[in-house]
């Protein structure tokens, strides 16, 4: 059931559930959705409409930037029912590699394999050698002669399923009640902190959210209450709440110990080297994606899969990496051809394809050729069509330190609700630029060991005395909110429960600890559904 706030009258008594769910992102929508296929009451808080709207997208675009700029902060969040998938790339990979998180990557698989279903990509594997034995083809041998990279295998959702409001929103709306224009402005808790929700003070008692108090666009207040809160809002705006939320705790709901908003890092990204000549006909014949569909009659498109060429963790340690990898980016020329396709799906997959079609009405007829080659060359040969026009690149991304020296606070100034804005200092070390410097000059290495030409290297790449250029955020914002046993030194534990807040779990890219996950959704996606597995059981008992 969809309630939109901004049409109904706000009702005077507090609105009750099992379950709230704060967001209605990717991990909200997996998460709310898998407790209401269980039977749990749920509610779901979006602060968004079921479209993009200006004005909300002002109050991201206008949060405080400090040290370096991170983009994503303000490009990269949506208040809209659906959050980022309305514009995401839908690009997932596992888990790579042994971490420091309290969760390991054994006990998510099963919820890796659920969130897959989930977003539709298939089950073939991550890593390379397993992806090429599953298809029956051979590795090509770019990756033999490639020594210190372990080459692992991306998924890249079809662009009319990445949006997923149309199909986990929609099951959701038909399980749950789903809130619109319900901006979160404070998590209380209980009086003196100590408070169990409707019943007497007890001072042993761990503290509990009694109410989420929610600000409609006409200025009302509701409160909700439930048994179980999940904050799936986002990296920046989960940390901003907590630390806004001050009516009983001055620093802040679970930010006892200082850590809320600590470690807040991203990946970098950076346009590393241009593929001309013998290198871009090399690199695109063994490289360029295959794409595999559910079977021929499929009209929703295929997955796509990208091959990354990860640094392994022998050459990480003795060249003193963060966890690295390389990929190869296609970018076609804009107005022609592929791009135009490209476009008129990226409008398919955000709702716009009226906008779309009006501004590329003259195009379509000259970008049909293209249209045709991408299909064919999918369906016949299962690899994307390339064009002799597209511009092949090679991008470096690189996790940050651990823990990050960056840190998300609140400002002096107010969103329209009343809320603090956050204040996102984002700090790039020394050392994260030393890795890309070394990761690319290991590559050129390898590259010209194998008489490879025309890999044209950007300026600042390999030379420590000229500035790198084109470096900036993945627009992976995570941390702020980090997984650990120890409260000293995170926010939530194992479970995803705020240390010392036993109602409240957190859901989303805010509790990694580190990068170490080269793309965060999928990982993110398997937390969600494995606590929303956790809450099912509490609940149950």
């Amino acid at each position: 059931m969809e309630i939109d706030l901004a049409t109904v009258e706000a009702p005077e008594e507090a609105i009750r559930a099992q379950v709230c769910v704060i967001g209605a992102g990717i991990a909200g929508l997996a998460l709310a959705r898998r407790l209401a296929l269980g039977r749990a009451d749920v509610v779901v808080l979006e602060a968004g409409g079921r479209c993009l709207e200006a004005d909300g997208q002002e109050i991201f675009a206008s949060a405080e930037l400090s040290g370096q700029a991170n983009l994503g902060t303000t490009e990269g969040r949506f208040r809209v029912f659906g959050g980022s998938s309305l514009r995401w790339g839908g690009q997932v990979l596992s888990m790579g590699g042994e971490t420091a998180w309290p969760v390991r990557s054994e006990e998510l698989a099963p919820f890796v394999d659920e969130a897959e279903r989930l977003l539709e990509v298939g089950r073939l594997p991550f890593d390379a050698a397993g992806f090429f034995a599953a298809i029956g083809a051979p590795a090509p041998p770019l990756l033999a002669e490639l020594s210190g990279v372990d080459a692992r295998v991306s998924k890249w959702m079809a662009f009319p399923r990445r949006n997923l409001a149309a199909s986990l929103g929609r099951e959701l709306l038909d399980r749950a009640r789903v809130y619109l224009h319900a901006q979160v402005v404070e998590l209380q808790l209980g009086s003196g902190g100590r408070r169990v929700a409707g019943g007497a003070s007890q001072a042993n008692h761990p503290d509990r959210i009694s109410s989420v108090v929610v600000k409609t666009p006409a200025g009302a207040l509701v409160r909700f209450e439930a048994q179980e809160v999940v904050l799936a809002a986002g990296t920046v705006e989960s940390v901003r709440l907590l630390l806004a939320s001050r009516s009983v705790e001055e620093a802040g709901v679970g930010n006892a110990q200082d850590q809320v908003g600590r470690n807040f890092h991203d990946h970098l990204t950076l346009p590393a080297a241009t593929l001309t000549g013998e290198a871009r006909e090399w690199i695109a014949g063994q490289l360029r994606p295959w794409v595999f569909f559910a079977g021929w009659s499929d009209m929703r498109g295929g997955t796509l899969h990208s091959v990354k060429l990860a640094a392994s963790a022998e050459l990480c340690q003795r060249l003193d990496l963060n966890p690295i990898l390389a990929h190869i980016a296609i970018e076609e020329p804009p107005g022609r051809g592929v791009a135009v396709v490209r476009e008129m799906l990226t409008a398919l997959q955000r709702g716009e394809i009226g906008r779309a079609l009006a501004a590329h009405a003259l195009k379509i007829p000259g970008a049909m050729l293209d249209g045709a080659r991408l299909v064919l060359g999918a369906k016949l040969q299962n690899r994307r069509f390339v064009s002799r026009r597209a511009v092949l690149s090679l991008r470096l991304n690189v996790a940050q330190d651990a823990p990050s020296r960056s840190r998300i606070t609140l400002g002096d100034r107010l969103d329209p609700f009343g809320v603090p804005q956050a204040v996102v200092d984002w700090r790039v070390s020394g050392h994260e630029v030393s890795s890309i410097r070394r990761y690319a000059a290991h590559l050129r290495e390898q590259f010209q060991a194998m008489g490879l030409t025309g890999v044209q290297w950007a300026r600042g790449v390999l030379d420590a005395e000229e500035p790198m250029e084109g470096l900036e955020d993945a627009r992976h914002a995570m941390g702020g909110a980090c997984m650990g046993e120890d409260p000293r030194s995170s926010v939530v534990d194992a479970q995803m429960r705020v240390h010392g807040v036993e109602n409240l779990s957190i859901a989303g890219a805010a509790t990694f600890p580190d990068g170490s996950p080269q793309l965060p959704t999928l990982t993110m996606m398997a937390l969600a559904l494995r606590l929303a597995d956790r809450i099912q059981t509490r609940l149950a008992g």
